[in-house]
C-alpha cells in the first residue's frame, strides 16, 4: 500500500521521522515529497517432530519428543517513509506461540503470557540519510541487519550480526542490532563503509539446544593428553567402585560487559571490476557462539535408581557447574561474485553465477579454569583447582579451549538455470556457523563427538583415572573443528511457476575419526570413518513444495530430514532430529 502526501500534510508518526532525519542537515527542500510504503505478511507454521531425541540416562536424562514442536502465528509488518533524501524503515514481527509455557499453578492459568505466550521482535528499525553532510555520505543509524556476503546462505563474513537459529529451516538468518553504518561512494561503483556496534549481542539457539551441555563427554580442551585424561575419569565415575556419575549441573552463558573495549567495528571496501562484485572487509568483536571457561564440580549425594530397574542405582552424581563465555576475535574478509560467460560455446547459453567467500578467523586465546568443593568418595578429593600439569599440586598451565591460531572458512558456490523451469545450485562450504577454532587440512585440531572408556572393565579404567593418564583408557570419536559440507539445492518451477518444488541437501564429507588405544600396537591410533559409511554418515535432505495462489497467499508443506549417528553434526540430538511441517502465508 503507497499513500503520498505533498510536504506540507501533518502526518504525525511520519513527519516525526521525517524531522528527526532532518536534524542531521542544514538544507530541507520545499518540493520534495513525502512518501509512505506499508507491507507484511501473517503466517502460521505448524511443525512436527517425527522421534524422540534426547541424551542422558536415567538420572539425567533430557529429551525432546515426538510430536508438535512449533505453533507459531506471526504478524510482520514492514513500514518506511522517505521524504527526500532521509527515510525511515520499521520491520515488526509480532509472534504468538501455541505452546504454554512455566505453567506452575492454578493462579497462572489468568496470564495470558503464559497460557499464550507471544513476543515481538525488531529486525528493522532505522533511520537512513542519503548524502548526509556532503555528497557520496550514507548515514544509517538504528536497528539494522547488515548482510556482506555473497554466498548462498552460507556467510562466514556476515559477523556483524547475531546468528538467528531458531528455526532450522531458515538457513543463514540473522537477526537485527543496533548499529551505526557510514557508506561513502568513491565513485558509481565503489564504496567504503564502516559499523559500529555499541552493545554486543550473542547468537538464537533453537530449542534443542538445551540438550547440548548434557553431552558431557564431548570433552572441549584443545589438549590430548588432559583431554584424554578427563575422559578417563568422567568414565570412571560411572564404574561400580565410585558409582557416581558426572552430570551437567548448570550451564551458564556470561555477556561481555557494555563498554568502550567491548564495543564491535567493522570496515569494508567494495565495488566492481570487470563487471565482478568484489570486496575486502574486517570485523573486531565476538563470536556469537558461547564456549566454555570454567567448570565447577560439587557432589549431590543421594541414592537414584532407574524406575523401571530398581535394582539399577547410583550412590550420588557429580554436577558440574559450567559458564560460558564469548570470545574475541578479528576476522578478514574477501567477497567475490558475478558470472562466468557461456557465449563462446553457444550463443544461447547464459553464464553459470559464482560466489566465494571466505573469513580469515584470528581469535584470541581461550583458557579454561576447573575447580570443585571438597569430594567424599571412596578416593576423597580435596576442594581446590584441578592439577592440571599432574606433579601432585594444585592448579598449573590451565588448557586451552580455543588456541591462538587462525582459521579459514570459506564458501564456493555455482549456479546455473535450466530454460525457465529448473535452477540448479552447488556449494562447498567449509565451516558453519557454530564452528569455531583451527583444526581442518591445514591445520590439525578436533572436537570430540563422543568420548568413553575402551575397556568395561571397571577397574581398568579405574586405575588409568587413579593414575591420572587416559591414553589407555580412553576412546574417541572426533571431527574436525571446521568441517567440509557439500550443498546441492535444486529448484523446480511448474504451472506458470505457481507451483515450487525445492530439494536442499547438505552432506558432512568430514567423516568421523576414532581415535583409541590398540593393544597389540601399544599406541594410540586413529581410524577414519567415511561419509558413506554407516559410522561417519551424516545429512540433512530438504524436501518442501510450495503453491502461489496469487493475491498474496502461498501455501507450502515439506520435511527436515536430519540423518546420521547421536555423535554426529546432523544426527545431533541438539540439531533437533527430523520434522515434518507446513506453512500458510498470506503477504500484504
Amino acid at each position: 500500500m503507497v499513500i503520498r502526501s505533498r510536504a506540507n500534510c501533518v502526518i504525525s508518526f511520519a513527519a516525526a521521522a521525517a524531522t528527526t532525519a532532518l536534524l542531521f542537515s542544514s538544507t530541507a527542500f520545499a518540493d520534495d515529497e513525502l512518501s509512505i510504503n506499508i507491507g507484511g505478511r501473517v503466517q502460521s507454521d505448524l511443525r512436527f517432530r517425527t522421534e524422540k531425541k534426547g541424551f542422558g540416562d536415567y538420572y539425567d536424562r533430557v529429551e525432546l519428543p515426538e510430536g508438535p514442536e512449533r505453533n507459531w502465528n506471526t504478524l510482520s509488518v514492514k513500514a518506511d517513509a522517505s521524504y527526500g533524501r532521509f527515510k525511515a524503515v520499521a520491520q515488526l514481527d509480532f509472534t504468538l506461540d501455541g505452546f504454554s509455557t512455566d505453567i506452575q499453578g492454578v493462579s497462572d492459568l489468568y496470564r495470558i503470557e503464559k497460557v499464550e505466550p507471544y513476543w515481538f521482535q525488531a529486525q528493522s528499525l532505522y533511520i537512513d540519510a542519503k548524502s548526509i553532510f556532503f555528497d557520496g555520505l550514507d548515514l544509517r543509524i538504528g536497528q539494522q541487519v547488515v548482510s556482506w556476503g555473497v554466498g548462498d546462505q552460507f556467510n562466514p563474513t556476515n559477523t556483524l550480526n547475531p546468528d538467528d537459529l531458531r528455526d532450522p529451516l531458515l538457513f543463514g538468518k540473522q537477526a537485527g542490532n543496533f548499529m551505526v553504518k557510514a557508506d561513502y561512494w568513491l565513485n558509481d561503483d565503489w564504496s567504503i563503509s564502516g559499523v559500529m556496534v555499541p552493545v554486543f549481542q550473542p547468537a538464537l539457539l533453537p530449542r534443542s539446544a538445551a540438550l547440548a551441555p548434557s553431552a558431557i563427554d564431548r570433552v572441549p580442551f584443545v589438549d590430548p593428553v588432559i583431554r584424554q585424561r578427563v575422559e578417563a575419569e568422567t568414565a570412571a565415575s560411572k564404574t561400580t567402585i565410585l558409582n557416581t556419575p558426572t552430570v551437567i549441573g548448570s550451564a551458564t552463558p556470561v555477556l561481555p560487559e557494555v563498554n568502550f573495549e567491548n564495543m564491535q567495528w567493522a570496515y569494508r571496501i567494495a565495488g566492481t571490476l570487470a563487471e565482478q562484485d568484489i570486496a575486502l572487509s574486517y570485523y573486531y568483536g565476538r563470536n556469537d557462539f558461547p564456549v566454555p571457561i570454567a567448570n565447577h564440580t560439587r557432589l549431590d549425594k543421594g541414592e537414584r535408581c532407574d524406575p523401571n530397574d530398581k535394582t539399577k542405582c547410583v550412590s550420588g552424581l557429580l554436577r558440574t557447574d559450567a559458564t560460558l563465555a564469548y570470545p574475541k576475535m578479528h576476522v578478514y574478509g574477501l567477497n567475490a561474485s558475478g558470472e562466468i560467460p557461456l557465449s563462446w560455446i553457444k550463443d544461447t547459453l547464459h553464464g553459470i553465477g559464482y560466489r566465494f567467500e571466505a573469513g580469515l578467523f584470528v581469535p584470541d586465546e581461550v583458557e579454561i579454569t576447573l575447580t570443585q568443593d571438597a569430594l567424599d568418595l571412596a578416593i576423597p578429593q580435596p576442594a581446590g583447582e584441578y592439577d592440571y600439569d599432574n606433579d601432585g599440586k594444585e592448579g598449573g598451565p590451565r588448557p586451552l579451549v580455543v588456541e591462538r591460531q587462525p582459521f579459514l572458512k570459506w564458501v564456493v558456490g555455482l549456479d546455473y538455470t535450466f530454460g525457465e523451469h529448473v535452477y540448479v545450485n552447488a556449494q562447498w562450504v567449509h565451516g558453519l556457523v557454530d564452528e569455531y577454532g583451527a583444526g581442518d587440512f591445514f591445520h590439525e585440531g578436533w572436537t570430540v563427538r563422543q568420548s568413553g572408556a575402551t575397556s568395561d572393565e571397571g577397574d581398568t579404567v579405574f586405575k588409568c583415572a587413579l593414575l591420572r593418564n587416559g591414553e589407555t583408557c580412553s576412546r574417541e570419536l572426533l571431527h574436525p573443528r571446521i568441517g567440509d559440507y557439500i550443498v546441492l539445492g535444486f529448484d523446480f518451477k511448474l504451472m506458470n511457476n505457481a507451483l515450487l518444488l525445492r530439494l536442499f541437501n547438505i552432506l558432512d564429507v568430514s567423516g568421523i575419526i576414532e581415535d583409541k588405544w590398540d593393544e597389540t600396537l601399544e599406541k594410540r591410533v586413529r581410524i577414519h570413518h567415511s561419509p558413506f559409511s554407516e559410522e561417519g554418515f551424516s545429512m540433512v535432505i530438504f524436501p518442501e513444495v510450495n503453491y502461489n495462489f496469487g493475491n498474496g497467499l502461498d501455501l507450502g508443506a515439506g520435511a527436515l530430514f536430519q540423518l546420521g549417528k547421536d555423535y554426529t553434526k546432523f544426527g545431533d540430538p541438539a540439531a533437533g532430529g527430523s520434522t515434518v511441517w507446513t506453512r500458510g502465508k498470506f503477504s500484504f
